[in-house]
C-alpha cells in the first residue's frame, strides 16, 4: 500500500467550522479590546502561574471515532482549559496517554497530537492477513453487511433445495423421458458444485477458527500499533514506566487556587492537597475477570518496571475483541511474596487464584466511560470539575416501535454486550447523577468505529463534530458555579444521611444493652 501523503494539521484547525467555533468562544469570554485570552471564561477554581484553569477529564473509547476526542480536547486547550487527572479507555485511553505524553510548546498537545495523526495512515493498525485486511475493507464499506449475508445465505439455501429437487425428479423421469439424462447430469454437476464450495467455505472457516484461537483470537496482531505508540512516546522522552509517571504527575508550575474563593476545611492548612496529575488506562482481564487500571496495577504483572513497556497498557486497553489478538503478559512471576501482596491489595485474590498469565481485551467490554475512577468523595467543596466527554454513535431510536419484541439476532448480541460493557459506568452515574452536568457528547452516528480505511475528508468531520460538541459544552451546558454549588449540597446530603444512620445504629446498640 502506497504511503499516506501528509495532511497538514491546519487542513483540521482552520476549517472553517473550526474556526467558527473559536470565534463564538471569544465573542463570548474574551475581554472587550483584548485579543483573544478567553479571561471571563471560568470554569475552575485550580491555575497554574500562567493563568491557565485545570479540570479532570475522561475519555470514552469508540475506534478511529477517537479523532472526535482530539476536536475536542483542542477546543479546551485554545481556551485556556489545561488537565489535571486524565482517565480513558480504548481510543479514549490513546487520546489520554498522548495529551499525558505530547507536552504543549508553542502549540497545544492536541495540535501536537494531530500532527502525529496526520502522518500516519489508520489502516496500518490492520496489520493481519491480507485476505483480512480486503475481507475488513470490505465488511466496513458495505451497508447493511448483516442483511446481505443473510440474503446471500438464503439465496444459496434455495438455490441448493431446487437442485436437489430437480435431481430426484430428473432421476425418477429419465427413463421415461430420455432428455432428462442430460438434464440430470447437469443437476448432478451442480449440485456438487455448491456442496464443494459449502465444503470448501466451512472447512475455510474452520481453519480462520483455528487462526483466531492461535493468534489470541484476533484478525489483526497489532504490533503496528504498539511501535507506533512506542514510537511517540520514546520520542517525547517516556522509555518506561518511571518515565511515564514523571510526565504524568508532573505538578504544574505556580499551581494555586482562585482568590477569595471557599477553602474546604478537610484540607487543613494546605488548600492545594491531592491536586496532583495522574492517569488511568482502563483495560479488561478476562482470566481473573477484572477490570485493570494501568499504569497504577503494573505490580500485578511484574517485580521490576522496567520489563514492561507502558506502549503494552495503551496496546491492552484497545484490544477489541477479534479485530485485535488479546494482549497477553505471560509468566507472572506468582510465587514472589510482593507480587502475591499487590494481588491481595489490589483485587483481593489469594496466592493459589494468581495465575501465570493474564490475556487482556479492550477495556471497553467492562468500563468505556471510566468516570467512576476520578471521583473523590472526601471532597467536600470542588476545587475543579470533572468533565467527560461521550461519543454517541447510536441510531436514533424508533419510539413508534416496540423493540423489545424486535429484534433481530445481531441487534439482540449488540444490546446484550452492551448491557455488559456500560453497567459500570451507567451504575455510577445513577448514583452520582450530578456528573453528568460535566459531561459533553459529540454525535457521531454517521460514522462506522471500525473504519480504519477512513478518509481524510472524514476524519476532519469528525474532528469538527468534537470542536463543536465542545463549544456547546462550554457555550450552553456548563456552568462552573452551578456545578460547584450543586457538588457541595449533594456532600452535605450524603454526610447528613450518613450520621442519621449512625444514629441509628448507634439507638440500636443502646437498645441491644
Amino acid at each position: 500500500m502506497p504511503a499516506k501523503k501528509k495532511v497538514p494539521i491546519e487542513y483540521f484547525t482552520e476549517a472553517p467550522a473550526v474556526l467558527q467555533v473559536l470565534q463564538q468562544l471569544a465573542e463570548r469570554f474574551d475581554e472587550p479590546g483584548s485579543s483573544r485570552n478567553y479571561k471571563k471564561l471560568e470554569i475552575s477554581d485550580t491555575l497554574d502561574g500562567e493563568g491557565y484553569q485545570y479540570v479532570n477529564l475522561v475519555q470514552e473509547g469508540g475506534g478511529v471515532l477517537g479523532i472526535a476526542l482530539v476536536g475536542y480536547t483542542y477546543v479546551l486547550e485554545k481556551v485556556g482549559i489545561r488537565f489535571m487527572r486524565l482517565a480513558g479507555t480504548s481510543a479514549g485511553a490513546i487520546n489520554t496517554t498522548l495529551m499525558a505524553v505530547v507536552k504543549a510548546d508553542e502549540r497545544t498537545s492536541s495540535e501536537r497530537i494531530l500532527e502525529y495523526l496526520c502522518e500516519k495512515p489508520f489502516f496500518d493498525f490492520v496489520d493481519g492477513h491480507p485476505f483480512a485486511q480486503k475481507l475488513i475493507k470490505w465488511v466496513v464499506k458495505t451497508e447493511n453487511f448483516a442483511k446481505r449475508i443473510k440474503r446471500c445465505g438464503l439465496w444459496l439455501g434455495i438455490i441448493l433445495a431446487l437442485l436437489i429437487v430437480l435431481d430426484i425428479l430428473s432421476v425418477g423421469l429419465r427413463f421415461h423421458y430420455p432428455v432428462f439424462s442430460g438434464v440430470a447430469l447437469v443437476s448432478f454437476i451442480l449440485t456438487g458444485i455448491v456442496l464443494m464450495s459449502l465444503g470448501l467455505a466451512g472447512g475455510y472457516f474452520g481453519y480462520l477458527i483455528q487462526r483466531l484461537k492461535n493468534r489470541g483470537f484476533g484478525i489483526n496482531p497489532g504490533r503496528n500499533f504498539t511501535e507506533w505508540i512506542k514510537m511517540i512516546m520514546e520520542k517525547n522522552g517516556v522509555n518506561n514506566i518511571d518515565d511515564l509517571e514523571a510526565v504524568s504527575e508532573k505538578i504544574p508550575e505556580g499551581l494555586h487556587l482562585r482568590p477569595g474563593i471557599q477553602i474546604d476545611k478537610n484540607l487543613g492548612d494546605n488548600p492545594l492537597k491531592g491536586l496532583k496529575p495522574d492517569i488511568t488506562l482502563i483495560t479488561s482481564d478476562i482470566i481473573t475477570q477484572n477490570k485493570i487500571e494501568f499504569p497504577r496495577m503494573w505490580n500485578l504483572f511484574r517485580e521490576n518496571k522496567h520489563e514492561i513497556h507502558p506502549a503494552e497498557f495503551v496496546r491492552a486497553s484497545m484490544s477489541i475483541p477479534l479485530f485485535f489478538e488479546s494482549h497477553i503478559i505471560r509468566n507472572i512471576p506468582r510465587d514472589l511474596p510482593i507480587i502475591q501482596t499487590n494481588w491481595r491489595n489490589h483485587l483481593l485474590l489469594e496466592p493459589k487464584d494468581i495465575p501465570t498469565a493474564v490475556r487482556f481485551v479492550d477495556g471497553g467490554v467492562l468500563s468505556n466511560f471510566p468516570i467512576n475512577v476520578l471521583y473523590n468523595p472526601e471532597v467536600t467543596i470542588p476545587r475543579l470539575p470533572t468533565l467527560g466527554i461521550e461519543l454517541d454513535d447510536a441510531e436514533p431510536a424508533d419510539n413508534t416501535r416496540n423493540q423489545a419484541d424486535n429484534l433481530s439476532l445481531g441487534a439482540y448480541m449488540g444490546k446484550l454486550f452492551n448491557t455488559v460493557r456500560y453497567y459500570y459506568d451507567k451504575d455510577f452515574l445513577l448514583k452520582n447523577s450530578l456528573f453528568r452536568k460535566g459531561i459533553g457528547v459529540i454525535k457521531v452516528s454517521e460514522y462506522n468505529w471500525l473504519d480504519f480505511n477512513i478518509s481524510d475528508e472524514k476524519q476532519r468531520e469528525l474532528f469538527i463534530l468534537g470542536a463543536q460538541a465542545a463549544a456547546k459544552f462550554l457555550l450552553e451546558d456548563f456552568n462552573w458555579q452551578e456545578y460547584k454549588t450543586a457538588r457541595i449540597i449533594v456532600h452535605q446530603q450524603v454526610n447528613t444521611s450518613r450520621k442519621d444512620m449512625r444514629g441509628v445504629s448507634d439507638l440500636l446498640t443502646q437498645s441491644r444493652k
